[in-house]
């Protein structure tokens, strides 16, 4: 058996294991696990509220405006404080004018508190 042969029969079988592996888990995503993911997770799951500045600097801004943003949004670790107590994120996202852009929340023990909010003009 020469080389192309060997390399011929490895191609069948890399095609076959990746057409198998996308049929078996195709649907399920392998991004859930990852920091960025979990802290997004928590900040929704945990509760979220915004704290009483954001309210009167921002009345037209609505918890499920930060919901939805905060589904979408990156966590950015280097301007986060992950080992302060309490730990505080900076979520940014890519949005339209006039909608929000950056968000800071702080994981407290009872829910999770938005403590500042930049919007796009």
């Amino acid at each position: 058996m020469n080389f192309w042969q060997r390399l011929f029969r490895f191609g069948i079988g890399i095609t076959l294991g990746v057409a198998l592996s996308l049929y078996f888990f195709g649907s399920r995503g392998c991004g859930d696990w990852l920091p960025s993911a979990q802290i997004r997770t928590t900040v929704v799951e945990g509760g979220l509220r915004l704290s009483p500045e954001v309210i009167q600097a921002h009345p037209e801004l609505n918890l499920s405006d930060v919901l939805a943003f905060v589904g979408t949004a990156e966590v950015e670790f280097g301007s986060s404080g992950p080992r302060d107590t309490p730990q505080w994120y900076v979520l940014r996202g890519e949005t339209a004018s006039g909608s929000l852009s950056e968000i800071e929340v702080v994981l407290l023990d009872t829910a999770s508190v938005v403590r500042r909010v930049t919007i796009q003009p």
